[in-house]
């Protein structure tokens, strides 16, 4: 995984899956199906003590997962990357008047 920060400072990453283990395939189909359509950032925060106060610090990014629905907004899979192939544009599936899971009523 690589990231960075945009012009806008969102943070931006590329992923790269081993599609030929058992859960690089799944996690990859997933994102193809639309299954999968988010991101979700496990990270700690390092906490100051200053006059009697407690203070947010530096975060340490932990582990990102793929996921069916992020706990904030803004954190789609925009696209992905097919070996040997060109980068498909997905459309996410709340955008949709028949996304993935409306059969759910999530």
């Amino acid at each position: 995984m690589s990231g960075f920060l945009d012009a806008g400072g969102a943070l931006q990453c590329v992923m790269e899956l081993d599609e030929s283990t058992v859960e690089g395939a799944i996690a990859g189909g997933f994102v193809r199906d639309g299954v999968a359509a988010d991101l979700s950032l496990g990270y700690s925060v390092d906490v100051q003590h200053t006059n009697d106060r407690l203070k947010a610090g530096a975060k340490r990014m932990l582990e990102i997962s793929i996921v069916r629905k992020g706990a904030r907004q803004g954190c789609h899979i925009h696209a992905y990357q097919p070996d040997d192939a060109a980068v498909v544009y997905k459309a996410r599936a709340a955008d949709r008047a028949d996304g993935t899971w409306d059969c759910f009523e999530l």
